[in-house]
């Protein structure tokens, strides 16, 4: 190679030196807003599938910086004046095309008109929409800058999508412009069902991207879009999305049919009838656990359905088939290697129980080993633990409510139950919980989903994403809410 020769490839790999050293040296400002599920706070840490994809981009750039929340107004403003600032998730418009480079697409939304499904508002056009009286808004949102932009004078607006719901419901505004996935979550906040608004006349579908500042140099933002196209081809992209967002709404990248469900690899989900946490009601699978489980299927776009069984038969097929799914399986350490496990569901407190007025008293379990006669659940997981400590007067039933009926009848001076659904169980059996007193507490336990050993470890890891999102989104808290089930500090991040 000749002098000159070396001298400008000396100099090329210098300038390509150079050029990433000044793109890690650049600091970002990087900011988001509160917005669910796509970016919000849970628990005192930032998440959302925006979020976890955005820190994903920055983790294999080798980058330190770190994401900020604040007001959409705010954080907006802050982009479109200040250099090196990212600003997501960011609704792409032609009216911004040029204020911004732009990354993405992250995920696609439908825009449209919410009316209370019990009001007469029912616009067919934009104009019978101008013409309604007031129309709730998010401030400075994408949504609330198109309809100004179409000469809407009846905007509302607020600082929250949760003040614009409250609005609607008091009747202070006709419609609200809002997509289908905020008011999934919104509703749920406000502990209302979905169906109490109403789509009535759809806007628009638009894709969010991540915005910089347009004095961010482009070598810094083409860095983005290929790991964010490295994310996507490699299938990382979708599973983080999945876990937030229904399919329809994750932009096709280079995913090749991830998450598709093979029939080979289809689910068989079991659980029994034990209230609060899995029931039936109506014939429909009802309960704390069962909406948490039918959710995840739902953010999985898994096509299976819940099957309530005799608890012994759904152990047993755990046990012993492939791609079985048991809930709500108690975690123990004899079980631990039987099965894959994602959760926790729910905790709760095992004890003995008494016939109030019975006299029967116990201090410890060597006190209720002495018992002569302790009811139990043939296959649950009380009673294998009490037989692993050595008791040999346990009377097991395939019923676990005959158990109250014995002990009313004093055919069995105990009964192995917990705190969580003991009062449900009375009632089930028609006796008032009032009538049972807890004889003796003797352990805290978790309840899980237990998977066969022969499912696949991703599908078990897919599953426990959920679920942890599920938790930080706040859905998890609406659903226990709604069983009046307090979740122990463990549970919630």
């Amino acid at each position: 190679m000749g002098t000159t020769l070396k001298y400008l490839f000396s100099s090329l790999c210098t300038m390509l030196i150079l050029s990433g050293a000044l793109c890690q040296a650049q600091e970002l400002t990087i900011i988001t807003e509160e917005l669910a599920p796509f970016n919000f706070t849970a628990h005192g840490k930032l998440t959302g599938s925006s979020v976890q994809v955005v820190e994903e981009i920055l983790r294999r750039l080798g980058r330190t910086e770190r994401i900020q929340s604040m007001t959409w107004a705010r954080g907006y403003k802050l982009a479109l004046t200040k250099p090196n600032t990212v600003l997501f998730s960011t609704t792409r418009i032609p009216e911004r095309e040029d204020l911004f480079h732009w990354v993405g697409p992250l995920n696609t939304v439908k825009i449209g008109f919410y009316a209370l499904s019990s009001s007469n508002v029912r616009p067919k056009t934009l104009d019978d929409a101008r013409r309604v009286g007031a129309i709730a808004t998010y401030k400075d949102d994408v949504r609330e800058q198109l309809l100004l932009g179409l000469g809407f004078t009846n905007l509302d607006s607020s600082k929250s999508p949760l003040s614009n719901l409250k609005k609607l419901l008091a009747g202070r505004v006709n419609l609200w412009i809002f997509d289908n996935i905020g008011i999934i979550l919104v509703t749920r906040q406000m502990g209302i069902e979905q169906k109490a608004v109403e789509l009535v006349l759809p806007f628009g579908e638009f894709s969010q991207y991540i915005a910089f500042s347009r004095q961010t140099p482009l070598s810094i933002v083409r860095q983005w879009q290929e790991t964010l196209d490295g994310m996507k081809a490699d299938g990382t992209f979708q599973r983080i999305s999945r876990r937030w967002l229904p399919e329809e709404s994750i932009p096709a990248g280079r995913d090749t049919g991830t998450g598709r469900i093979n029939p080979a690899e289809r689910m068989r989900i079991f659980t029994e009838d034990s209230p609060p946490g899995n029931y039936l009601e109506n014939g429909k699978p009802m309960g704390l656990s069962v909406e948490i489980v039918q959710e995840i299927l739902f953010r999985l776009r898994r096509p299976e359905s819940i099957e309530v069984v005799p608890w012994a038969r759904g152990y047993r097929l755990a046990m012993s088939e492939p791609n079985v799914a048991l809930f709500s399986t108690t975690r123990l350490s004899q079980r631990e290697d039987k099965f894959r496990w994602v959760g926790p569901l729910y905790s709760q407190m095992w004890g003995f129980y008494a016939r109030k007025g019975s006299g029967v008293r116990i201090r410890n379990l060597a006190d209720a080993r002495n018992i002569a006669r302790i009811g139990t659940y043939h296959k649950d997981a009380k009673k294998q633990y009490l037989e692993a400590l050595g008791f040999n007067n346990l009377i097991s039933s395939n019923i676990n409510i005959s158990n109250v009926k014995h002990l009313m009848k004093a055919e069995i001076d105990l009964w192995v139950s917990s705190d969580f659904n003991v009062a449900y169980l009375s009632r089930q059996a028609g006796v008032d919980p009032e009538r049972l007193e807890l004889a003796y507490p003797f352990r805290e336990v978790y309840n899980f989903i237990a998977f066969s050993l022969s499912t696949p470890e991703a599908v078990v890891d897919e599953w426990q994403a959920v679920l942890d999102a599920i938790v930080a989104d706040g859905t998890y808290g609406i659903i226990c809410d709604k069983y009046d089930y307090v979740p122990h500090a463990a549970l919630v991040p």
